[in-house]
C-alpha cells in the first residue's frame, strides 16, 4: 500500500483574554473552542512516506453516514449496500432523512446496522452535523447518497492509519462516472482527478488545498474526536462546507493520511448534484476564501486566496453575462480584470512554479473573460419590463 501522511506545521495554541476560544497562530489563525484542543498542542512541518500497514488483528469501529434527501432509490440503495458489503464491516450505517420523502425506507435492505434519523429541512451541513452526534463508532465514514464506495474502501484506509484509535483523517481517490455508470472523458473531470495526485506530493498541504478542495466527500474518514478539535460542519459555507472543514482539520495540525494506489469510491455526476449550481457553488466558495483571508497573516495562503476570489468573481461575473445583463458584465468585467492584473504576481514567479495548473487556471478565466468582454458589444441587451 502507497500513500503519503500529511502533519501539519508548527501551531502556537493560545487563548484569547476572557474569551472561551483558542487561536490558532503560524501560518493559519482560526479560532477553535478551548476546551477541545490540548494546552500544549505541537506538531511537526509537513511530511511525505510510503508505509504498509496491516491491521489484521486489530478492530476499527467505524459508522458510515449518508445524508438523505429524495433521492433517486436506485442509487441510494447502491449506496448503502456498498457500505453494508465492505470487506472490514461497519459497526452501523446512519442515514439522516432532511426533510425530505420517507419512501426510501421501504426500499432499504435488512440489516441491524442500518439506524435511520428524520429532522426538519436545514442543508446538508447541519444533517452531517447531526449524524456525527448520533454515530457510535470511534471513526466516521462519509458518503453521498449518490455515489458508493468499492468492497474494500474501509480496509485499505484503516490499513493507513499506524495505530487504532489515532486521531487523523484519511482520503483517497475517487472514480467519476455518470448517471449510467459510464466514465467521464471530459477533458474538465479528468483535470479535476488528476489534482489528486498532484497535490497530495505538494510541499505545503495546506497551500495545496486552499488553492482549491481536492477531496471529495464520498472519501474521508475521519476519527470522531477530529471534530472536537476542529469544529462542526458550517452551514454558512454550504455546499463548500466540507472545504472548509478540511481546511480547518488541517489548520489544527491533525494529520492526514492520503492514499494514491487507486480510487476507492465513485462519484456519481447527474444533474441534480450539488455541483451542478454554478452561481450556489460560486458564492459559498467566495465565502470559504474570505473566512480564510480574514484570519490568515501567512503572505503566501493570502496570495491564492486573493487570486481565486477574483477568478471566482469573473465566474459569478460570467452569471450576468448569461442573463444578457451586458452592461453590468462589462462594468463588474473592468474592476475584476484590473484587480486581477494588479495582483499578477499572485500567480507567476514562485506560485507559478509551484502550481502551474494554478496559473493555468487564471489564464483561462481572463481569456475567456476578455472574449465575452469584447462580444458583449455586439449583443442586445435584456430588456427589464418596467
Amino acid at each position: 500500500m502507497d500513500f503519503v501522511v500529511h502533519a501539519a506545521f508548527s501551531v502556537d495554541f493560545r487563548l484569547k483574554p476572557q474569551s472561551s476560544y483558542l487561536v490558532l497562530h503560524n501560518p493559519v489563525l482560526t479560532e477553535v473552542a478551548d476546551s477541545i484542543i490540548p494546552s500544549k498542542s505541537k506538531f511537526t512541518h509537513t511530511v511525505s512516506r510510503s508505509l504498509r500497514i496491516s491491521h489484521e488483528n486489530s478492530k476499527f469501529s467505524v459508522s458510515a453516514f449518508i445524508a438523505v434527501y429524495n433521492p433517486k432509490l436506485d442509487m441510494l440503495r447502491r449506496a448503502v449496500l456498498s457500505v453494508l458489503d465492505q470487506t472490514m464491516p461497519v459497526l452501523e450505517l446512519v442515514l439522516v432523512n432532511d426533510g425530505g420523502s420517507e419512501e426510501f425506507r421501504k426500499h432499504l435492505p435488512d440489516d441491524d446496522r442500518i439506524q435511520v434519523f428524520t429532522k426538519p429541512n436545514e442543508g446538508v451541513a447541519a444533517t452531517r452535523n447531526f449524524a456525527i452526534t448520533q454515530c457510535r463508532g470511534e471513526y466516521i465514514a462519509f458518503l453521498d447518497q449518490d455515489d458508493y464506495w468499492y468492497p474494500d474502501k474501509l480496509k485499505e484506509q484503516t490499513d493507513m492509519i499506524p495505530a487504532p484509535g489515532d486521531i487523523c483523517m484519511v482520503v483517497s481517490p475517487a472514480d467519476i462516472v455518470d448517471s449510467n455508470g459510464k466514465a467521464i472523458r471530459k477533458k474538465s473531470r479528468t483535470r479535476v482527478a488528476r489534482a489528486y495526485f498532484q497535490k497530495i506530493a505538494s510541499p505545503d498541504f495546506l497551500l495545496a488545498l486552499a488553492e482549491g478542495n481536492f477531496i471529495y466527500s464520498s472519501t474521508p474518514l475521519v476519527h470522531r474526536l477530529v471534530f472536537d478539535r476542529a469544529g462542526l460542519f458550517d452551514p454558512f459555507t454550504q455546499p463548500h462546507d466540507d472545504w472548509d472543514m478540511y481546511l480547518r482539520i488541517t489548520f489544527v495540525g491533525v494529520p492526514v493520511y492520503c492514499y494514491r494506489d487507486r480510487a476507492l469510491s465513485v462519484w456519481c455526476m447527474h444533474d441534480s448534484n450539488e455541483s451542478s449550481k454554478v452561481q450556489a457553488m460560486l458564492l459559498s466558495k467566495c465565502r470559504v476564501e474570505k473566512k480564510l483571508l480574514k484570519v490568515t497573516n501567512d503572505r503566501r495562503l493570502q496570495a491564492v486566496l486573493n487570486t481565486n476570489l477574483l477568478v471566482d468573481y469573473l465566474g459569478r461575473d460570467s452569471i450576468v453575462f448569461k442573463n444578457r445583463r451586458y452592461s453590468t458584465y462589462r462594468a463588474l468585467l473592468r474592476r475584476h480584470l484590473v484587480a486581477l492584473f494588479r495582483d499578477r504576481g499572485n500567480y507567476r514567479g514562485e506560485m507559478a512554479v509551484l502550481y502551474r495548473d494554478f496559473a493555468k487556471r487564471v489564464r483561462r478565466a481572463v481569456l475567456k473573460a476578455t472574449r465575452r468582454y469584447a462580444v458583449s458589444y455586439f449583443l442586445p441587451e435584456k430588456r427589464i419590463a418596467k
